[in-house]
């Protein structure tokens, strides 16, 4: 049993070691292949992320008339504050718009005009969860109608488009997956159509003395395992090293998932298997 074992570890490596060029290029379409995959898998990873600091600035300000006072303007905070679709409401009086304005422009607003002309506003923060673009506008155009508002600014709509965006961002790269997935299937299947062809007489043989398909397969399922787990593990490494760059050069924090060169490998281990139990399947008949 051991000296079969380690007969087909043998013939496998002959085969992997036979076919340096096919197997070079077959490494080389996996690399590229999973060093694409393995950026994407990255960037999916932090889309939650991402989402989520988008949805962070989630918030609105309502510009209050003149004549409304601090008291007034407290009551009204008290009120927003008890709305589901409202996480936070923050109270800019005048002198904090002034002291905005001076942080901004670098001038004081009192000392150019001799008094401030600055209203009074309310800086709105939404809930993150369950976000629901008709609700807010709706509670918007109800703020609006408010006799003692006078303005309300808000930009949610270009975060919401963002995250449509980011959506139709997940959606193609689902298909890229799937082409990259398929390319891998053609040029493994191909390359082990050639190293069989290659060792036709020697599968005859075998054929001859009784060896069942399994036993032949095994070798070119060796083969194909080191095409799948070299291309993957330089992949992997490349997309690694590559972020931890990107991260300390651009001082981001880009996650990278603990799991990352499991995901890699093991997919293209899976479709390795697959591409050359397919290739054989229509060679073995």
């Amino acid at each position: 049993m051991i000296d079969k074992i380690a007969f087909l570890f043998s013939e496998g490596l002959k085969n992997f070691l036979r076919n340096k060029l096919t197997n070079f290029l077959c490494i080389i379409t996996i690399l590229i292949n999973f060093t694409v995959l393995g950026t994407f898998f990255v960037v999916g990873f932090n889309t939650d992320s991402l989402v989520n600091f988008f949805r962070s600035k989630y918030t609105f300000e309502i510009f209050l008339n003149d004549d409304v006072s601090l008291e007034q303007s407290t009551i009204i905070t008290r009120d927003l504050q008890s709305n589901a679709a409202i996480y936070s409401v923050i109270l800019i009086d005048k002198e904090k718009s002034a002291d905005i304005f001076l942080e901004e422009f670098g001038e004081n607003v009192v000392d150019m005009l001799g008094y401030n002309p600055l209203p009074m506003s309310l800086k709105v923060s939404l809930e993150k969860n369950n976000f629901d673009l008709n609700r807010i506008e709706g509670l918007i155009n109800d703020i609006e109608n408010y006799n003692f508002v006078d303005s309300v600014e808000y930009r949610g709509a270009y975060i919401d488009n963002i995250e449509d965006k980011i959506n139709l961002f997940i959606f193609f790269f689902l298909i890229l997956v799937i082409g990259i997935v398929f390319i891998s299937i053609q040029m493994i299947s191909n390359t082990v159509k050639l190293s069989m062809s290659n060792r036709s007489d020697f599968i005859e043989i075998l054929q001859y003395n009784g060896a069942s398909d399994i036993f032949i397969k095994i070798p070119f399922f060796i083969e194909s395992i080191l095409q799948s787990i070299i291309g993957s593990f330089i992949a992997f490494l490349l997309v690694n090293y590559s972020f931890i760059v990107i991260n300390s050069y651009f001082n981001l924090n880009i996650g990278i998932d603990n799991f990352l060169w499991a995901w890699m490998i093991g997919l293209s281990l899976i479709i390795g298997l697959y591409a050359s139990n397919k290739a054989m399947k229509k060679i073995l008949i």
